[in-house]
């Protein structure tokens, strides 16, 4: 490969300066910052996390199979106000970085402006990229303080063929290419699921999307949630593995692009960043949830309250990090659901997805694999990843 294509020189080339510059502070150096804060508050038996998650909305323009943020009667909008408090006290535990969840994100018009508004926080917008024309990429330039990770499922080898016959495939490359031009820092995110296996674990897609100006490309493991869960589509062991294997293998040939996962240490085990306290998820009700998919919370954040003080008080995350790794170095709501139902039992947890069926819904779920697969361990083989495995969340992490 071309020295002209390795990353650092693509960001460089590629990247206003202004906008590369927040990216290495918010991402990185405020990272790191707030990794090592989190260890200093572990040795005094506090335990809030160096990221937060926060889902601003309900809504969105698609129905996704497996997706929790579907299936709400009436959805909500998160009070900009409410927002900001929550950015403002996180800084109080020098915690900067934020992951924006929806529903679709950029249904709400204030956003670009809220994120501007907030220039020593970084933020990694999750969106569709539906709504990601031209004029949203300036907008998010001007902001210079995030990074759109723009979910694409299935586009493979077999792109080309589909191209002209889903439109969902069509409109988030053209969000990424929107975005590549606009100087922003982008990253593609998948879900690979039974049926997109083939197209997405394949070199093939990696190329693809930085040839359309992805900087990085996180794979997630599809988690059925929601209404409609879509089992069917759950990987098998042998894929997880694969899976595993493959983003290793990627990882020591691609070097124009980071490839993320948020499942194995450098060692190769399986962790769950909630289980371990790296991150929690706050609804747009203000709901405190151990992850977006774990859908129930015994902790509520309103303009009234004190949101150190309630996740540290939090009994539904005190018992779900002390006991979920007893339980499963997983995803317990994939191999564990009738535990993770006892254990909200046992903190009097409401539901929080909206829609008044999770508990329903975890007394029917069957028994998953997930990304804590068999076989030998595969441990990260480059230094780079080994050293960010080791020193911070990217994947996006650290397990300490």
């Amino acid at each position: 490969m071309k020295r002209s294509n390795l990353l650092p020189i693509r960001l460089l080339r590629e990247i206003k300066p202004r906008v590369l510059w927040s990216f290495i502070r918010g991402a990185g150096i405020n990272n790191m910052i707030a990794f090592r804060k989190f260890k200093q508050r572990l040795d005094q038996e506090l335990r809030f996390p160096p990221i937060v998650f926060i889902s601003v909305t309900q809504r969105c323009n698609l129905s996704c199979k497996g997706c929790w943020a579907t299936g709400v009667a009436k959805p909500q909008d998160m009070d900009p106000s409410l927002l900001d408090k929550i950015i403002r006290e996180c800084a109080t535990q020098d915690v900067r970085f934020f992951g924006l969840l929806g529903g679709e994100p950029l249904l709400l018009p204030w956003l670009p402006d809220f994120m501007k508004g907030h220039p020593n926080a970084y933020f990694q917008l999750f969106t569709n990229g539906r709504f990601l024309d031209a004029a949203m990429a300036q907008k998010l330039a001007e902001a210079g303080n995030v990074t759109p990770l723009i979910s694409i499922e299935g586009v493979g080898a077999s792109y080309q063929a589909r191209r002209g016959e889903n439109d969902m495939y069509t409109s988030a490359l053209e969000a990424l290419d929107h975005c590549s031009k606009a100087g922003l820092v982008t990253g593609v995110a998948t879900s690979v699921s039974a049926s997109n296996f083939k197209d997405t674990v394949t070199p093939d897609f990696i190329s693809a999307m930085i040839a359309h100006g992805a900087h990085y490309i996180w794979y997630y493991i599809y988690r059925p949630s929601g209404p409609n869960p879509g089992f069917e589509e759950v990987l098998t062991d042998h894929q997880v593995r694969d899976l595993h294997a493959f983003i290793l293998e990627q990882r020591k040939c691609v070097k124009s692009a980071v490839i993320i996962d948020a499942y194995w240490d450098e060692e190769g085990r399986a962790r769950c960043p909630a289980a371990a306290g790296i991150n929690l998820h706050i609804n747009a009700m203000g709901d405190v949830e151990p992850c977006p998919p774990v859908q129930c919370s015994d902790c509520h954040i309103g303009l009234n309250d004190d949101l150190v003080e309630n996740v540290e008080q939090s009994l539904l995350l005190t018992v779900f990090q002390s006991k979920v790794p007893t339980l499963t170095s997983g995803c317990v709501l994939m191999d564990h659901p009738y535990e993770l139902a006892s254990m909200s039992n046992l903190c009097d947890a409401i539901d929080s997805s909206g829609r008044g069926t999770f508990f329903a819904e975890l007394a029917s779920r069957p028994v998953c694999g997930c990304h804590n697969h068999s076989g030998e361990l595969l441990p990260e083989t480059t230094w780079f990843y080994r050293m960010m495995k080791k020193t911070l969340f990217l994947g996006f992490g650290s397990y300490g």
